[in-house]
């Protein structure tokens, strides 16, 4: 049977590993939280500068100053990203999801929707090989 000196020894090893973990899992959502920010900023400019286009090219002066509130939003959100914890961030999400729970999952669907889409951009194509004479039914 164990000691009681060598059960106390085990668990303060679990709770280290556990700690470090949680200090790894932290780091790596601080910087995954900095490239989203980072993103999200360089996407608004983006936005912002298709805006100016419009405005310039003759679009109707609606659809620029839509696409600007949203530079604006997302630049705003870009910020709040860039300053505020883990924890606080998690707990605003929290607070929206039980205050705005229809907007918030509109958010959640458009976000996997996005996100759905990026990835099946970046992905590299597979070979067309309908028309490869070596596919012929006969």
């Amino acid at each position: 049977m164990a000691s009681t000196a060598q059960t106390g020894s085990l668990q303060d090893q679990a709770q280290d590993v556990l700690n470090q973990t949680k200090e790894s899992a932290r780091a790596v959502a601080g910087e995954q939280q900095r490239a989203a920010a980072g993103g999200l900023s360089q996407f608004a400019s983006a936005l912002r500068k298709a805006a100016r286009e419009m405005n310039d090219g003759g679009q109707p002066p609606q659809v620029a100053r839509v696409a600007e509130s949203a530079a604006d939003g997302l630049e705003r959100f870009s910020g709040s990203l860039r300053e505020k914890d883990l924890n606080r961030l998690v707990g605003d999400v929290e607070s929206f999801a039980r205050s705005q729970p229809v907007a918030f999952f509109g958010a959640a669907v458009a976000a996997g929707f996005l996100a759905v889409r990026f990835l099946k951009a970046g992905a590299p194509r597979a070979a067309d090989t309908t028309n490869r004479p070596d596919n012929l039914p006969y």
